[in-house]
């Protein structure tokens, strides 16, 4: 009896750190893509290009509503807004993100996620748009980068 009160404790105690590091690697996965979500949101005060680019690998690529993007085209977009914004525009966006769930095969991720995202001009919604998402991501070293991105707007049922 002693020894298998022993070894079911030992089997216990081994498992715990997988189950210790996937949490953690689950907080900084969910992390990243929330940390993602949140530097397009305040690029408009930051203007911190480098903010939202750390979290892309250099050979991402994604789809946003059927169309391809890729780590340049993120740039390109940052730079057009920064150009925007320079001449005066009160364009804002925000993004927020429900409803993740996050799978882990260390060394990639997938988290599936509802997003919400909002353009604002003069304090006015000027247009919404809601749906779903998939984001991949690899881990790089200590970080977590993501990969490729699938979103697509939420289509009424008919």
């Amino acid at each position: 009896m002693h020894t298998r009160l022993v070894s079911a404790l030992l089997m216990l105690c081994l498992s715990w750190t997988p189950v210790a590091w996937s949490a953690e690697e689950g907080a900084a996965v969910e992390k990243a893509v929330k940390e993602a979500a949140m530097a397009a949101s305040t690029f408009s005060e930051t203007r911190d290009k480098q903010a939202v680019l750390k979290l892309y690998a250099k050979e991402y690529v994604g789809i946003q509503d059927g169309e391809t993007e890729t780590r340049d085209s993120i740039e390109k977009w940052l730079s057009d807004y920064d150009a925007e914004l320079n001449k005066g525009s009160t364009l804002r966006f925000i993004s927020a993100l429900s409803n993740l769930r996050i799978r882990l095969l260390s060394p990639t991720a997938w988290v599936t996620y509802d997003y919400v995202f909002q353009s604002i001009r003069k304090g006015e919604l000027e247009g919404q748009d809601s749906g779903q998402c998939t984001t991949i991501l690899g881990k790089e070293g200590p970080a977590w980068l993501i990969q490729h991105e699938h979103c697509s707007k939420t289509r009424l049922v008919r």
